[in-house]
């Protein structure tokens, strides 16, 4: 027999953004009322060191379309003479960011919460090695917004990044055309207290008045989006992690956080009132959404004993309906 009430919840949207559950759990919150969720959607620090997830960013995406001539022309009778439309995007770009990496976007940092002491030293104790980090990616240097450590920057604070860029001939060989179009999808990961549609305002402006003459622009938000979520690393439901861990690992796990999104999170903070725990077992190493992706025996069974362990825990708190 159970020792709390228990509901389950299969979230298989989360890789496109939970497009359809914002209305869903709207429609359902008594179905899914609850004083606390657990996600498994998540991960340890490794094989040997728990960690609790607390925070992840927000999401959102939109499309920029530039557009000149009615078709492509030939660039040897009308190049020098109208804008290309892919310098045009190119200046346009460069505009949302400083040369230090600080998105230049007017309002973009307002509504930004800063990190308290406590929460720059959980982050400051978990281990960094700089020489590895770049290593494991490939790369010579780091770039990012200054004034702030690696881990900061990669979960606490907000980014604008272009995913995708594109126009003009594409194929192989020599091909001398001034392109009329050109496109680029830009994404922000958002932080607390950012909102996603207002973050996609600030944005659209930004465009339209920076737009280089002899162009037209068109910005196309894209509707799903995803809400930043914190659970303070206090909260009782992470209290009763934390004594899991402890007996599981022998040790007091890191409170980390995540760049990413799980959009539910949001969702059911928003819609039900409920914080969502992470707790979770995989490891960096599993390689995550590849083809090759797998979780180890040894999680799997630890995992299961943990969760018994966790119902066992809050069930003690006398919290209610988990």
């Amino acid at each position: 027999r159970l020792p709390v009430n228990l509901k389950c919840f299969f979230e298989g949207q989360e890789e496109i953004g939970s497009p359809q559950l914002p209305e869903f759990i709207s429609a359902n919150r008594q179905l899914l009322a609850c004083d606390l969720i657990f996600s498994a959607d998540g991960g340890q620090w490794d094989e040997d060191q728990p960690a609790l997830m607390i925070a992840l960013r927000g999401l959102c995406n939109l499309q920029i379309d530039v557009r000149s001539a009615r078709s492509d022309t030939h660039s040897g009778t009308l190049v020098g003479t109208i804008m290309n439309p892919i310098h045009a995007l190119v200046r346009l770009i460069n505009t949302m960011h400083t040369p230090q990496g600080r998105i230049a976007v007017d309002g973009f940092y307002d509504a930004v919460r800063p990190l308290s002491e406590i929460e720059q030293n959980q982050i400051a104790e978990i281990p960094f090695d700089e020489a590895d980090y770049k290593a494991g990616l490939g790369v010579e240097e780091l770039f990012g917004e200054p004034g702030f450590s690696t881990y900061e920057r990669a979960w606490v604070r907000p980014t604008l990044e272009v995913n995708g860029i594109w126009g003009g001939f594409q194929g192989e060989g020599v091909k001398t055309v001034l392109p009329s179009s050109a496109h680029a999808k830009i994404s922000c990961r958002l932080v607390p207290d950012q909102d996603p549609m207002k973050i996609l305002k600030l944005l659209t402006t930004h465009i339209e008045k920076h737009t280089p003459p002899g162009v037209k622009v068109a910005v196309d938000p894209n509707p799903s989006t995803a809400d930043p979520y914190l659970i303070p690393f206090d909260h009782w439901g992470n209290q009763a992690a934390v004594t899991v861990h402890r007996e599981l690992f022998g040790k007091t796990p890191y409170y980390a956080r995540m760049g990413g999104s799980i959009p539910v999170c949001g969702m059911f903070l928003k819609e039900l009132g409920a914080y969502s725990v992470n707790f979770a077992f995989g490891l960096k190493d599993e390689n995550v959404h590849g083809p090759d992706e797998f979780f180890r025996l040894k999680s799997f069974s630890r995992a299961q004993l943990a969760y018994g362990l966790l119902l066992e825990e809050v069930s003690k708190l006398e919290m209610g309906s988990i």
